[in-house]
């Protein structure tokens, strides 16, 4: 990743539509239903540029966040192509954990890796306590998206279609879709907690990094 913001790669990305695809952009964006609950009004857009609209969506949204949203809307629209190079600028050209291998098999090793890099800065497991359960009440309230994680976690066979489903289509804040989440969690042992680990690592970096401190 180059040395530009997350806000200059929104910009460049925006830059690329032409004036009725930016329209079309502005209108889905107030018009998506966003899970964290926040919605942009359509006045606050209106004859809005890219840099207006990268800023309004960052300090919306997040700079941790921004960069999904943005590509969930271009996608939306149909502009795929700009939605996979916003994506590769942000370095995250391939889905959350290795999705793609779609195998049983690389579960162990990415679990492993996990183990592995958090070895030197971060021991998951603390008086027989794990990070996710530690820190459960934290994640519940301050995870803001809630559907890439499920993404991964349905990905891997650690939930069932049926209770991914049900949590996706819940029109209900982000807190109670993650306190539906965990109960699923108490099934788990400590390699499946590991990756669910590795996941809200790789989803909110910053919210992660300052639990670790606690």
């Amino acid at each position: 990743m180059d040395k530009k913001t997350v806000k200059d790669h929104i910009i460049n990305a925006l830059d690329d539509l032409r004036q009725s695809e930016l329209k079309a952009f502005r209108h889905k964006l107030c018009d998506t239903d966003f899970e964290e609950g926040v919605s942009i009004a359509k006045g606050k857009v209106e004859g809005a540029d890219s840099l207006d609209l990268a800023d309004i969506i960052v300090r919306t949204f997040s700079e941790a966040n921004s960069v999904k949203v943005t590509v969930r809307v271009l996608r939306a629209i149909g502009e795929n192509q700009i939605a996979n190079i916003l994506e590769r600028k942000e370095g995250r050209q391939d889905n959350i954990l290795e999705r793609k291998t779609g195998q049983a098999g690389k579960m162990s090793g990415a679990i492993e890796g996990t183990a592995t890099n958090a070895g030197g800065r971060l021991d998951l497991t603390v008086n027989g306590v794990h990070f996710v359960d530690r820190h459960r009440e934290a994640l519940i309230k301050r995870t803001p998206i809630v559907a890439p994680i499920l993404d991964a976690l349905l990905t891997e066979k650690m939930i069932h279609q049926e209770l991914y489903t049900e949590i996706v289509t819940a029109t209900t804040a982000p807190q109670s879709k993650m306190r539906m989440l965990f109960l699923a969690t108490t099934a788990w042992g400590t390699k499946q907690k590991d990756y669910f680990y590795k996941i809200l690592e790789r989803e909110q970096p910053f919210l992660i990094e300052e639990l670790q401190t606690i």
